[in-house]
């Protein structure tokens, strides 16, 4: 999602502030009680200047660009940022490509990013990991509308129907939404991982304090980690004991990265060993990837 006028704010922000710590952590009512870091890992080309979402698949970053960018999927090397692949979906558009996520044998390339609050062609792009050695492929797709949406007067940044994030697993896609009406919170919704034309059906809300802008789920340890930003700095939220679609009761850190003023943060993905890789977008900086280390 494009907020050049946003940024422009920051610079001038970033270019007045002192900031010296890497993050802080906040659990509740307390503060700074641990730190987190991120260090820039990579620069990745200028093509991938509108980066919106990654994935870690056959030791490749797999990213999208999105609104207003070719359709395409993009395969990059984590150890020198180039690109190494470029897969064409044919009879797919990139209206607002916001999203990607896997499961075991398939990639989702969520188009739903919804800034007015009024498209009615929300959809996600399933492919077959098998078909990722061809040039271009044809995916299926999944066609969804909110089951509680029943105003689509444009709302440009009001609206609580934005979304960038998603998580697919047991064969159900839940969403994450980027809330624009001012609370602070991230509604869930969830249907069915095959094609067809679903009512997205809401099951919860989760307390984000800020924007959210991606997520990955780890399943081995019921860990939703959801990436964002408040006040132009980007945060990781981190819910413990996290069952998609279920009320969330356990506990959740916030670590916001108050160094990072301005970054903007598109994409977050696992690494086989528990590390945290995230993406940002051309903006206050190159292009980039980048590692996180948090605090216990």
């Amino acid at each position: 999602m494009r907020v050049a006028h946003k940024i422009k704010i920051a610079l001038i922000l970033f270019s007045i502030l002192d900031l010296s710590v890497a993050c802080s952590y906040f659990d509740d009512d307390d503060e700074s009680s641990e730190t987190a870091t991120m260090s820039r890992l990579v620069v990745i080309p200028a093509e991938l200047s509108d980066n919106s979402g990654i994935i870690l698949y056959d030791s490749l970053i797999w990213t999208i660009n999105d609104s207003g960018n070719e359709p395409v999927l993009y395969a990059v090397d984590t150890a020198t940022g180039y690109i190494v692949r470029r897969v064409e979906l044919s009879d797919a558009q990139n209206t607002d490509w916001e999203e990607i996520a896997q499961d075991e044998n398939h990639i989702y390339i969520g188009d739903f990013g919804n800034n007015d609050g009024n498209r009615t062609d929300l959809r996600i792009y399933k492919i077959n990991k098998s078909d990722l050695s061809e040039n271009v492929i044809t995916p299926e797709i999944i066609h969804f509308s909110y089951e509680d949406q029943t105003d689509f007067t444009p709302a440009y940044y009001d609206n609580p129907y934005d979304c960038e994030s998603m998580i697919c697993t047991e064969d159900t896609i839940f969403l994450f939404t980027k809330n624009w009406t001012g609370d602070y919170s991230s509604s869930v919704y969830k249907f069915p991982a095959g094609p067809g034309n679903y009512q997205a059906v809401h099951c919860g809300k989760l307390n984000t304090d800020g924007q959210v802008t991606a997520s990955v789920y780890s399943v081995s340890d019921s860990r939703l980690y959801l990436l964002g930003y408040k006040n132009y700095l980007p945060f990781i939220s981190v819910f413990e004991g996290y069952i998609p679609g279920e009320s969330f009761e356990g506990n959740a850190r916030q670590y916001i990265f108050s160094d990072k003023l301005g970054l903007q943060t598109e994409g977050i993905t696992l690494t086989e060993d528990g590390r945290i890789i995230i993406s940002a977008e051309k903006g206050i900086a190159a292009p980039a990837l980048y590692q996180v280390i948090l605090g216990n």
